[in-house]
């Protein structure tokens, strides 16, 4: 059995569905750093500019190490 826990400072999070979809709600205006974690391949980072009432798609894909 594994358990995973993480704390953030602020409310802006998300886990994603069984299809990797998310959502991240009432973000303010601004440029932001998305960073999807996934526990055999680790971290992938994206950078996003929302402006206001703005509403954009984000594409992550983590990469498979060699042998996997």
């Amino acid at each position: 059995m594994k358990s995973y826990i993480f704390v953030f400072k602020n409310p802006y999070y998300s886990v994603t569905g069984d299809d990797g979809k998310f959502t991240i709600s009432n973000l303010p205006p601004g440029t932001y750093t998305v960073t999807a974690w996934q526990e055999k391949y680790g971290n992938v980072t994206q950078s996003v500019t929302i402006g206001p009432k703005e509403s954009k798609s984000v594409d992550l894909t983590f990469k498979a190490a060699s042998g996997d």
